[in-house]
C-alpha cells in the first residue's frame, strides 16, 4: 500500500471516530471532502468519508492532514499519524518535545512546590478512577509510581504515561507555561527553567517571555521568538574619523576584515555559541588587544568608545549608562556599544550616482542581552526630522520605515528625542529609570 494511501485509512478511521453519523456529511463539507452519494454514513461511517478521500488528489491528501493534526488538537491522532507526517506539521517538534522531557527527567522536580499530582492536574484528569473497584485515581496511582514506590522515573511518567511526545501543540504550550507558574517556582529556579526551556523551543521559533509581572514576580507565556536570528559573529562599531574599510576574508564562513586605517574602527569577533555581550568581556577582549597599555584597561575602553560619539546627547546617554551602574560589584552588566554598523555599504552615495542602499547604515548604540535579544538605541537629533532647520516629513519616513524593518528582523528598537537631552540632571533620570526598568523586563540581575 502507497503511503498516502494509509493516510488515507488513518483520517477516515478519525472521522469515524470524531464525528457521530449524522453529523459526518456536514463535517465532510467543511474539510471539502464529497463522499459517494449512494452511500449512507449510518451503515458504515468509515467507508462513508473514504469514498470522498479516495477522490482527492495525493496533494490534498496531505495538506488535509496537516490541517486537521492541527484543528482535531487529538493526541492519539497525532500518535496514529506520526508514522506519515513525522514532526513537520506541530509547532513543537517530536525532537523538541524529547529535549523537554530529558531536560526535565534530569532535574526530577517539574512539581516545585507544589505536590506532584496536583501539578499534573493544572493539565491532565487527575480525578479519573483507574480501578473502579478500589477507588484508585489517575493521580494516585502516578504518585505512588513515582513518590513512593520509585517505580516510575519522570522520563518514564512523561513518555510512556502522559505521553508528551503526542499532545496537541496548545496543550503542549499550557504544559511549558505551567512549569513556570509563580506558584510552581519562582527566584532562581524560576529562571532556571525559564532558560533550559527556552534554550530547546528556540529550534521552533518560540519562548517563554514576561506577559505580566504582579507583586515584581514574572509571570511567562509562550510566544513567537523575539531574538534577533542567527550567530553572533562580528561586531564592528565605534569609528573615529573615516569610515571602516571592511573586506570579506573568507566568504563561505562570513569572516570579514578591517584593511587600511584599521585603529580607526573597532572589530571584535564573538566567541563560538555566544548569547549576548557583558562589558566585562568587553574589557577582557580590549586588555588582550592592548597589552603594551598599563593602564586601567576599563577607563582606556571607555574613553576610546566616548571618542566616538558625536553629539552631546549620545555623550550624556553614554556616560549616563556607565557612571550609573559601573562600579567594581557591577561591573558584570551588559555592554552599551556606540556607533555599530549593522549595515554597510563600500561605497558613497557619489560613486552610487546620487543612489543609496543603506539610508541608515550606523546604529546609534547597540546592546546584545542573554536570550539573543539584541536591541537597538537611537537618539533623534534634527538630522532625523529637519534639514536647515525646515521639517522634513521625507526624512522622518525614512527614519520609521528603518525601524520598522529592524523589529521584523527581531531587533527591539527604543528612540529618545533630542529635547529629553536638553536639562541633563533630567536626562540621566530619565535614562536611569528607562534602563532599571528594561533589565527588569529581562531578569537582568545587578
Amino acid at each position: 500500500m502507497r503511503k498516502v494511501d494509509g493516510l488515507r485509512n488513518v483520517i477516515a478511521d478519525q472521522f469515524a471516530c470524531e464525528y457521530k453519523a449524522y453529523d459526518l456529511e456536514d463535517a465532510c463539507n467543511v474539510y471539502e471532502i464529497e463522499p459517494d452519494a449512494g452511500l449512507d454514513p449510518m451503515h458504515s461511517k468509515r467507508l462513508y468519508v473514504l469514498s470522498g478521500l479516495k477522490k482527492l488528489p495525493d496533494d490534498d491528501i496531505w495538506k488535509l492532514a496537516r490541517r486537521i493534526v492541527k484543528e482535531f488538537e487529538n493526541a492519539e491522532m497525532i500518535k496514529t499519524m506520526e508514522p506519515y507526517l513525522a514532526d513537520t506539521e506541530l509547532v513543537f517538534s517530536f525532537v523538541t518535545r524529547r529535549r523537554i522531557v530529558d531536560f526535565l527527567d534530569s532535574l526530577s522536580d517539574m512539581e516545585g512546590r507544589m505536590k506532584l499530582d496536583d501539578f499534573l492536574s493544572l493539565i491532565w484528569n487527575m480525578s479519573e478512577t483507574t480501578d473502579f473497584f478500589i477507588g484508585t485515581t489517575v493521580g494516585e496511582e502516578i504518585m505512588s509510581a513515582v513518590k513512593l514506590d520509585k517505580t516510575m522515573s519522570y522520563k518514564e511518567l512523561l513518555t510512556n504515561r502522559l505521553e508528551v511526545k503526542y499532545l496537541p501543540d496548545e496543550t503542549f504550550i499550557k504544559f511549558l507555561e505551567c512549569l513556570v507558574k509563580p506558584e510552581v517556582r519562582e527566584g532562581n529556579e524560576q529562571k532556571n527553567y525559564v532558560q533550559g526551556i527556552n534554550g530547546i523551543i528556540k529550534e521552533d521559533g518560540y519562548e517563554l517571555y514576561i506577559s505580566s509581572q504582579k507583586s515584581r514576580v514574572p509571570h511567562y507565556s509562550i510566544g513567537k521568538r523575539r531574538a534577533v536570528e542567527g550567530e553572533l559573529k562580528n561586531l564592528i562599531f565605534a569609528p573615529v574619523g573615516q569610515k571602516p574599510d571592511i573586506t570579506i576574508e573568507n566568504s563561505i564562513s562570513n569572516e570579514l576584515r578591517l584593511i587600511g586605517a584599521a585603529d580607526n574602527c573597532l572589530f571584535y569577533n564573538f566567541e563560538l555559541g555566544a548569547d549576548g555581550l557583558q562589558w566585562n568581556t568587553l574589557i577582557e577582549w580590549w586588555k588582550r588587544n592592548n597589552k603594551e597599555n598599563d593602564g586601567d584597561s576599563e577607563l582606556e575602553l571607555y574613553g576610546r568608545l566616548r571618542a566616538s560619539l558625536d553629539s552631546e546627547s549620545e555623550k550624556i546617554f553614554f556616560r549616563t549608562y556607565y557612571n550609573y551602574y559601573r562600579h567594581p560589584i557591577k561591573k558584570d552588566i551588559p555592554a552599551l556599544v556606540p556607533q555599530v554598523y549593522l549595515h554597510y555599504d563600500p561605497r558613497s552615495k557619489y560613486q552610487r550616482k546620487g543612489k543609496v542602499v543603506y539610508s541608515h547604515q550606523r546604529m546609534d548604540f547597540l546592546m546584545l542581552i542573554p536570550g539573543g535579544v539584541q536591541i537597538v538605541f537611537e537618539l533623534d537629533g534634527q538630522q532625523h526630522y529637519s534639514l536647515n532647520g525646515k521639517a522634513m516629513p521625507a526624512l522622518y519616513a525614512e527614519m520609521v520605515k528603518d525601524d520598522r524593518a529592524l523589529r521584523l528582523k527581531g531587533y527591539e528598537v527604543y528612540r529618545f528625542g533630542g529635547y529629553e537631552f536638553l536639562d541633563e540632571n533630567y536626562a540621566k533620570q530619565i535614562i536611569s529609570e528607562f534602563f532599571d526598568e528594561l533589565f527588569e523586563r529581562y531578569e537582568i540581575d545587578l
